[in-house]
């Protein structure tokens, strides 16, 4: 009964409007007949006449009145309900949380700041990640969350923001060099490396465990941005993404050196959760993080 009424009701909008039933029912796209069917049944369904004739013409009853009223108030919100929400960059002023490591926050600073070029009164949020940051987009407390570990838990979204191959980094007083850094003279070295739980954070190691080699940690750091404060020990070296060793040399005095084994190469995801997925501002981010560089 109430599916029925709401679905006369912009019918009930045009009678009352045009106080003439073939009106209505031309605006309608129905025929006379079938709108004075309808007609009948809302007169039934409100206990009203609605409307009654004065002369040649017909007059809202009181009740037709007030409904007219409630109706014209009423129907514009019911319609937006279907129409897509309009995005104005420059009226959002919303907080965006985003966890990630500081390394893969490098990877997206220039889209973090190109975003709020675009939109100036949005913030962002930056949280350090955690072994349980999947936990904490499921628990809405943040709303991106960039990391190397793939997961495929229920309610969440993921894109692969980058693949990233292995380069190795040394201070500029460094005993080596290009030619000088084979896979002997690497595992004659120590290592330092970044400190967290995440398996595919692993990558150098397992390369090397399969082939039977180990190699000499001296150094655990728990964030990337660390490493420059260790590299004049001459002996030291860092393997990390290439992108993050550029990053660090227009930085810091450092040498890239080619890393003297394969590996396979470091992927980053972008994870979201779903009650976000169809948010315009949400859908709009996404679209502006992963963006291929360049375009």
């Amino acid at each position: 009964m109430i599916e029925q009424d709401l679905s006369s009701l912009p019918a009930l909008r045009l009678l009352l409007s045009e106080k003439n039933i073939s009106r209505a029912a031309e605006k309608m796209g129905l025929s006379q007949p079938a709108m004075s069917r309808t007609f009948a049944r809302l007169k039934k369904q409100f206990d009203d006449p609605l409307m009654v004739r004065s002369n040649k013409q017909y007059q809202l009853t009181p009740k037709g009145q007030r409904l007219l009223q409630q109706l014209n108030q009423l129907m514009p919100q019911l319609e937006n309900l279907w129409q897509a929400q309009e995005l104005s960059l420059d009226q959002i002023e919303q907080v965006v949380t985003i966890a990630g490591s500081d390394m893969d926050i490098v990877f997206i600073s220039k889209k973090l700041h190109k975003i709020q070029q675009l939109a100036p009164n949005l913030r962002f949020a930056i949280r350090n990640s955690t072994p349980r940051v999947l936990d904490d987009l499921v628990n809405g407390e943040v709303d991106f969350a960039l990391t190397a570990f793939e997961d495929d838990l229920s309610g969440i979204y993921r894109r692969q923001v980058a693949s990233e191959s292995f380069v190795v980094i040394a201070g500029k007083d460094s005993l080596y060099c290009h030619k000088s850094l084979d896979l002997d003279a690497y595992m004659q070295a120590k290592h330092g490396k970044f400190a967290f739980a995440e398996p595919t954070r692993g990558i150098i190691d397992s390369a090397l465990e399969q082939q039977g080699l180990r190699r000499d940690v001296r150094l655990l750091l728990p964030t990337f941005l660390q490493i420059p404060a260790f590299l004049a020990d001459p002996d030291l070296l860092f393997s990390v993404p290439e992108n993050f060793a550029k990053y660090l040399a227009n930085q810091f005095e450092i040498k890239i050196l080619p890393l003297p084994f394969n590996t396979i190469p470091l992927p980053i995801y972008l994870y979201w959760h779903e009650r976000l997925h169809s948010s315009p501002l949400h859908k709009w981010l996404r679209e502006q993080l992963l963006e291929f560089p360049g375009k």
